[in-house]
Parts: structure tokens; sequence; C-alpha cells
């Protein structure tokens, strides 16, 4: 945006060396520096590399993030392994990726990982390195400027490792060792930093002096103070670079929606449009042939002004459809002189979801293949958009992550420990990581075979209507791993899939031992209940919870506008839906408009199958009917019901006495199943000249009082887990593909 303002004082060579035009396809440069030629460049439309000692040829970036973590294992952890990186690359790779992205140096393995699988193949995979520095940090600090001395020491450290040529003391929280691997020639470029909060920004630029910044490879003539201090900070790592390893390579900053350099009347939060750093403020010199671009994280969901903006919203894209991603990066890309790479997109597949889109690319419950046909699209809009290319967000999924409306329900030391499905932060991989030993949920009798199980104690009560088969139940089992509570409901017939008008089944669930407790549903018993699982067909089954453990109401209750005396005292009987926050209101500016508090009955349990080797994979699957096998079959995720960490098999306290912060232990699971005729569709029970109204109950009932298999779920210290692709990695590797066609 500020390209005529560099002209008087970078100059007129170094405007053209910022815009990638300053070299010819023969390799040649105007105005270049005796520095030795660069192998990659930035050029008019993105990056070009220098092929077998020739020309430029143009490089669309076709990429992914590789992070650090691993389940059991939180990303300070660096843990890993060497066989794990090449096997990651090697799928890359048939994904038809050609940039892999890194946040921060990664251990010695990967360095030798990525110089052994360029070795060995045609197509290289190049690197986008970054240096991390925490948000917390910066955040403390306030002012940048004063950690300069750190982010400096960080750049040199990536510069150094990529050239194989430091050893790494051991520090808490960061990789270490000896790199001895140079990949330099595979290092397409430095993204540093972080998405800089707005605070820091607008912090930075008020305590510092507007002097601008005039570098030997980098300047920010008329830049803000942070720009300033970006400027002066990638000119050093690109000066250390070039008077070490006589080496440069394009530079750029990391940079967000929220500080994007644009103005958005219709973002409703004034912190999200409140700073402001402009890529075009920071240009290369005569010096650096390598030259400088625009690095952005763009996803379609956050912050709300993508949905609020008209002109966004009624963006016709190159399909010719709606697309309010589109339609800002079409914005975006107008605004910028530099090449502009779009350094992260994507959209998790989870179970929960934490922010909607207008056009349905929603944080989360969507499933892998809806995640893969959405992934494919957004690319094919960064490309449409004119950019330097685009980096999905992830390679794999991080158990460690957590997300906004679901942080204040788990132990934040030991995430990384468990598979909270609920979390769309955790979801964004294209690799899924999926608990070892787990039940497919797609009716296989074999995998429930070490399950705990009970049988009944009595016989049914028969109606004679042609349901008393699948009303009755011969066993019910349960097993649990990393990510659900397993149960599977054994009928003595079903004949195909069940009457859902004659039978619906109920599980009673409890984690806190708190005695018996009236359940809903008309059922006329007792059972030690804090979550009630009522089965009556894909349109009618739901996980509900007692109401004083009802997290949701406790945290967001008061906003949402509930009756909080209902959850502190409820009445006997009384359940609850479960719900999730995805939005806590909001007023939209020019409009005026109010946009209210919004939540989603996440307990809502879907019917499918979940087995990822069927043809008829679900990921999103909670229920499966099998009547060949004559079960019925349900994973619960931990999140659903209180568990804050099931490695160590502890849950959430009382709410309303303790708060969120106490975890109590997990003595063990009561579990009770029964069946009944539904005599309404929202499955109040039809009354029986019996003490109860439940047609069977496992492991039996005294009077109205259901007994209860009592299920000790196993802990562990590391979780077991299989690698697989997702059904998303697919759509992604085919839309690579069609663009590296293309090119």
């Amino acid at each position: 945006m500020r390209r005529r303002r560099f002209l008087g004082r970078v100059g007129v060579a170094g405007a053209v060396g910022t815009a990638g035009c300053g070299f010819r396809g023969d390799g040649s440069r105007e105005g270049a520096s005796d520095a030795a030629e660069p192998r990659f460049r930035v050029g008019d439309d993105g990056f070009a590399v220098a092929v077998d000692g020739g020309g430029f040829e143009p490089l669309s970036v076709r990429g992914v993030n590789l992070g650090m973590a691993k389940p059991g294992r939180f990303p300070g952890e660096a843990a890993i392994t060497r066989a794990e990186y090449d096997r990651w690359l090697e799928l890359m790779g048939e994904l038809n990726v050609n940039v892999v992205r890194v946040y921060t140096v990664h251990p010695p393995a990967f360095y030798r990982a990525l110089a052994a699988y360029n070795r060995s193949h045609a197509d290289p995979i190049y690197l986008l390195h970054g240096n991390w520095i925490g948000e917390e940090t910066l955040r403390e600090a306030g002012d940048a400027t004063t950690l300069s001395a750190p982010f400096d020491r960080s750049m040199r450290q990536v510069v150094d490792a990529v050239h194989g040529a430091t050893t790494i003391a051991p520090e808490p929280g960061y990789a270490s060792g000896t790199y001895d691997a140079d990949v330099s020639d595979a290092v397409l470029g430095y993204v540093a930093g972080i998405e800089w909060p707005p605070a820091v920004v607008r912090e930075t630029d008020r305590v510092n002096e507007a002097s601008g910044y005039d570098g030997e490879y980098l300047a920010a003539p008329d830049g803000s103070p942070f720009e300033a201090w970006l400027a002066a900070r990638l000119d050093a790592a690109v000066a250390y670079e070039a008077r070490e390893y006589d080496a440069q390579r394009p530079a750029a900053f990391t940079n967000w929606v929220t500080t994007d350099p644009l103005e958005h009347p219709y973002e409703p939060f004034p912190n999200e449009d409140a700073a402001s750093v402009d890529p075009d403020a920071v240009a290369a010199t005569d010096a650096y042939d390598a030259g400088t671009f625009a690095a952005y994280h763009v996803y379609p969901y956050y912050p709300p002004l993508l949905n609020e903006t008209p002109e966004y919203v009624d963006y016709v894209d190159h399909r010719g459809e709606p697309n309010s991603y589109a339609g800002y990066l079409n914005d975006l890309v107008g605004a910028t002189d530099h090449p502009l790479l779009v350094a992260e997109f994507g959209v998790p597949a989870s179970r929960g979801i934490a922010q909607r889109d207008v056009h349905g690319r929603d944080q989360g419950r969507l499933t892998e293949t809806e995640q893969g046909e959405i992934l494919a699209a957004m690319y094919a809009d960064v490309r449409e958009a004119g950019t330097a290319g685009g980096i999905a967000f992830s390679w794999h999924d991080e158990w460690f992550k957590r997300t906004w409306n679901l942080a204040p329900f788990s132990d934040p030391n030991r995430r990384p420990f468990w598979s909270n499905v609920q979390t769309p932060e955790q979801g964004f991989g294209l690799l899924a990581f999926d608990p070892a030993n787990a039940v497919p949920l797609d009716g296989s009798p074999e995998a429930w075979a070490d399950a705990t199980a009970a049988t009944p104690e009595r016989d049914p009560v028969r109606l004679g209507d042609g349901a008393d088969a699948a009303r009755e139940l011969t066993a019910v089992r349960v097993a649990s791993d990393a990510a659900y509570l397993n149960v599977r409901l054994e009928l003595a017939g079903l004949a195909g899939e069940p009457d859902w008008d004659a039978t619906n089944y109920l599980l009673a669930i409890g984690t806190t031992g708190s005695g018996a407790r009236a359940l809903p549903y008309g059922a006329a018993a007792t059972a030690p209940a804090d979550f009630v699982v009522r089965l009556g067909g894909p349109d009618a089954s739901r996980v509900t919870v007692y109401p004083r453990y009802d997290a949701f109401a406790y945290e967001y209750g008061a906003e949402a506008g509930l009756d909080l005396d209902r959850y502190r005292n409820p009445d006997p009987g009384d359940y609850t839906p479960l719900r999730l926050v995805i939005n806590r209101g909001y007023t939209v500016p020019v409009t005026g408009e109010r946009v209210p508090f919004e939540s989603v009955e996440t307990g809502r349990l879907r019917y499918g199958n979940g087995n990822p080797e069927s043809p008829a994979y679900d990921s999103l699957a909670d229920v499966h009917v099998a009547p060949s096998s004559d079960a019925i079959e349900l994973r619960l995720p931990w999140g659903l019901l209180n568990v804050a960490d099931p490695s160590r098999r502890r849950r959430l306290g009382d709410l309303w006495i303790d708060g969120l912060d106490t975890y109590e232990p997990i003595e063990s699971i009561d579990v009770a199943a029964a069946s009944y005729v539904p005599a309404a569709a929202d499955g109040t029970a039809r009354p029986l000249d019996a003490p109860t109204n439940l047609t069977h109950a496992v492991p039996g009932a005294d009077g109205d009082a259901l007994r209860s298999l009592a299920f000790v779920p196993p802990t562990w210290d590391r979780p077991a887990y299989t690698e697989r692709l997702k059904e998303s990695a697919d759509a992604v590797a085919e839309v690579f593909d069609r663009y590296a066609q293309g090119e």
C-alpha cells in the first residue's frame, strides 16, 4: 500500500527489487550486489527458484505447516523422531506438497530427514522457516523493541541450523542438539514471528518515536515504530546470513487479518481492527536481491468482520458463488504491493465447533470429507486471487491445543495426553492420531472382547407387539480409550433397523458417585446418573446432564440468559441438553445490528459408521446400529462427560462450590442400560403396570432403582496411538496436483 512512498527514500532500484522485477529469466540481475547469486527470489507474482544453475523459474507454494507436538508431548519437548519425520515427508510428497513451513527450530532429525528426502526425490520439498516468540512473552513486554536481542538471537539460530553449522545446548521448551545437515539449498525463505497481538503493536507504537528504519538489506523509511522494528529484525537476520554464509533468500514477517492494513468498519470488536502492520512499509534495498513478501494467516470464520462486511459476504468468486473468504483475499491482494503468501489457511475436522462462517466454512463440526472439500476450495480461492500460493494448517492433529470455548473445562497440564475431539483446534491436521485399540464403531463384536460386561439379571417385560426382541438386552459392554467412553448394547434381535417408534434406549452414566437420582423421560426409575443418554433414532438421540453438573451453564449461563437457580437446585428428574457456546454476542458497527449469544447442542448424537477402513466411514459418527450382530454401539467424547483428564481419571468437581479449577478423581464410571416404549416424540416413556416404565434393564433393578455396572477406565502415562491420513488428504492432494499441472 505504501510503494510510492518508498521511491524517494529507498531508490528506484530498491523499489524494483521489492516488487521482484529486478531479474531476468537468464538469471542475470540489474543492480546486483557482489554477494553470491540467490537460489530463491521474490518475483512479480511470487517466488522463483534457480534450477540446475540456470535461470529462475516460478514456484507457486503448495504447502503444509508442521508443528513440533505429537500425542503425549508438548511442542517444547521436541519429541518427534527421525522415523516420524522421514515418514511424514514421504507422505507430504505423495500429496503433491512442495513446501513445508516450520515455526521454530526443530530437532536435528528434521533437517537430516529433509536433506535425505531431497537427495532421493526429483521434486524437492522446500522449507519456509520461522522463529518463535511466545504471545505471552510479547504481552508481558508490551513494547516489542525490548525483545530485540532475544528475537535476533533466535533468528541467528535458525540461520545456523539450516546451514547445518551449530550445536544448540538444551533449554526447556526448545529443540537442541548438533545441527549437521545443511538444507540451505532448499530453504525458500524465512517467515519471522507470530500473529502480532494488537495491544503489543499499539504499545510499541505509543512508546517509540516514529523515525523509520534504514538498513542494509531492508528498510522502513516511513514505517511505524512496530513496522520499523520488524524491518530491523529481518535486516539483522538477512545480514547475518550474508555475512556468515555468503547467502541470502526471501524474508518476511507473519501477519494476520487482525493487524492487516485495511480498514474494517464492520468489525464489532474494536481490538480486532485497532492496529495495523503493513508489509508494504518494509522494502528491499538495492543490496537485497532475494526480496521480501507479505505472509498472512487467513481463516474464513474469524474475525467477525469476515461474516459482517457486505462486500465480502456478497462477493462472487471464480465459481460464480458468494464467498466472503475470496472477497477478503481479493481486497487484501489488491491492497498489497508485495507478492502475498497465505501462510496459514484451514478448517478443522472436529466434533466440536468454535466459530461459524456465513458460508459454512466453520471452525469445527465438519467431517474429514467436508474438511477436504473446504480445504481444496480455499486453496483454489488462494490461487485464483493471484497470490504466491498457500500453506494448509496443519500437517498433523495437535492434541495439546485448546479452543476458547472449551479451554476452562480441561486440565491444561495434561491436554497432550488425550484426544479431545470436542476441541476444534486439535483437529486441523491432514494426519490423524487415532487412539490405539479403539473400538471401530462398526458393529464388530471382536473389538469388544476385553470390555467390561454385564448381563441381565431378570427377564424383560414382554408386550407382545412384535418389538420384544429389540427391547430385550442380552448384555452391555463398556470400554474406553484416549478419546472416548465406548458402550455396546447387545439385543435379543433387531430384525433390521430398529423401529424407533416402538423402542428407545436409555443409558445412565455416573462419574461423581453422587448416588441415585430420578431419571428423565418418565422412566419412573432412579440411577446414579450425572448424564443420561437417550437413543431414539438418528433425529432423536442426545446426551443430557444433571443441571448442577452442567459446565456450560456454570461458565456461560448468565450470558445465555439461563435461570441459574434451576441449575443450582434442580428438580428431581430434571436433565438439561449439553451445549457449546460459539458466539458471545456483539453489535455490528455501521448497522447497529445486535448479533445475540449463540450456542449449539453438542450433546446431539449422530448415527453412522466410525471405522476409517469402511467405505461408509463418517468421522463424526457417535452411534452405530449393527443389525447383523444385534447391537447398538456408541462412543461418548470425554469432553462431553466433564472429564478434565482421562489419562489420570479426573473430572470436574462440584462447579457451584469449587469452580472449574478443582479436579476430582473418578473412582469408577457407573453405567446402567435400559429399554422402553416411547409414548411421545420427546421420548417420554409409555406407562407400564410395573415398578418402572422400563421394559428391560442391565444389569438389573431393585424396585425402581437401577443397578449399575462399575467400569474403571485404565490410566496411562503415554497415550498409545496410530497414524492415519484423513479423508481430507485426498482432496488436498488433488487440488495441489491440479494447480501444479497448470503451472
